[in-house]
């Protein structure tokens, strides 16, 4: 293999560990420069007792790929063979399995034939302390078998593919990592935004989101998080500031701030150093949070939360749900065409399934159920 060959497949396995979409073309590059047909590179993750085909020629087609995982995933001739003799180590198919073995095998005649595979050239890597990695690059039987020449070849590929893959892992779970904690803060019924130390906005959940574009209380300018007075703006990039300096040690700030708005009630907000060690993100070391409380918002738990939790009927649920969106019980049956003595009496079954014993106890308790403010109507 030459040497600006070998550069350009170290390049594009780098580049594959940073976009994923780069795997899919690999292992046809990486055949072609052991002028091959045949390659595929696996990561199993030995904690889940998963296995992906992360890249693969076109003899892998779909009934290959579940014809191995269904029969010779668990007694894979050459992952059991070159697991024996270490990983990190270049391999040539006749050091790992007998040739005349290998053709006399089920796993040949059933699979390996089908797909071109005989000669090999490959290896097994350590990504991670759960997880391994194998290549293989093939030659169907007939074809010419693979070299010293080659062996050294993979040699020297194997660690930069062993480094491409630990970068795709790490990644990978990052990016899994990141995902969860945006969806866990999308499912909250607070407004979360997340800015940097000039009150760059870097994060709005769709509650905040809302909220910005209606300007009150608190606005984006510019790309930056703002105040609606100013006087309020000054105290407010004051406590971003000191927020993110906290992150860094510098101080333990976290602010407690009360933004007025015009015609009506003010905000909550509560400023925060970002935990962006734990959100995945680099880039949140250096940031600030801001839980914003509207007192407009109406969070008011569905239905089919009410009736899961407290085992209520359909119609006790819609009472309940009325009652935390400010209905009078009176107006209640007036809209809904039922008696009050009906109402009452639904209402006297709702207290007894939740506990309560008035409805000041019925809201408290549903509304400081953090689960049910989760599940909130649309």
């Amino acid at each position: 293999m030459e040497l600006r060959q070998f550069s350009v497949l170290v390049e594009g396995l780098y580049e594959a560990a940073l976009n994923p979409e780069g795997w899919r073309t690999m292992a046809a590059d990486l055949a072609r420069a052991f002028h091959s047909g045949s390659c595929a590179i696996q990561l199993r993750d030995l904690a889940a007792g998963q296995t992906v085909v992360l890249t693969n020629t076109a003899n892998y087609d779909t009934k290959a790929i579940a014809d191995y995982e269904a029969h010779f995933h668990a007694s894979d001739m050459y992952v059991e063979g070159a697991m024996k003799i270490g990983v990190g180590v270049p391999l040539l198919g006749s050091q790992i399995v007998d040739d005349n073995k290998l053709l006399n095998s089920e796993y040949y005649a059933d699979w390996l034939k089908h797909v071109g595979i005989f000669h090999l050239t490959g290896g097994m890597m350590a990504v991670d302390s759960s997880a391994i990695a194998g290549i293989g690059i093939h030659r169907a039987y007939g074809s010419e078998n693979y070299d010293l020449a080659d062996r050294e070849a993979m040699g020297l590929l194997l660690p930069h593919l062993t480094r491409a893959l630990q970068m795709y892992r790490k990644l990978s779970g990052l990016e899994c990592q990141g995902q969860i904690s945006l969806a866990a803060l999308e499912a909250l019924s607070l407004g979360v935004i997340v800015v940097d130390a000039a009150g760059r906005l870097l994060f709005a959940n769709t509650v905040a989101e809302r909220l910005l574009q209606k300007g009150q209380g608190i606005t984006v300018s510019h790309g930056h998080l703002r105040a609606q007075f100013t006087d309020r703006n000054l105290v407010l990039q004051h406590t971003i500031r000191e927020a993110v300096a906290g992150f860094s040690g510098r101080s333990s700030h976290t602010g407690m701030l009360v933004m007025p708005r015009r015609d009506a009630l003010p905000l909550s907000l509560l400023v925060c150093p970002a935990p962006g060690d734990r959100l995945g993100s680099d880039r949140l070391k250096a940031a600030a949070i801001i839980f914003v409380n509207n007192p407009d918002d109406r969070i008011t738990p569905t239905e089919a939360s009410l009736i899961a939790q407290f085992h209520l009927t359909p119609a006790e649920a819609r009472l309940t749900a009325a009652l935390l969106d400010g209905e009078h019980v009176d107006d209640y049956a007036l809209r809904t065409g039922l008696s009050l003595h009906t109402v009452k009496t639904q209402l006297k079954h709702v207290f007894a399934k939740t506990g309560s014993t008035r409805q000041s106890d019925l809201i408290r308790i549903v509304l400081a159920n953090p689960v049910l403010r989760m599940c909130r109507a649309g």
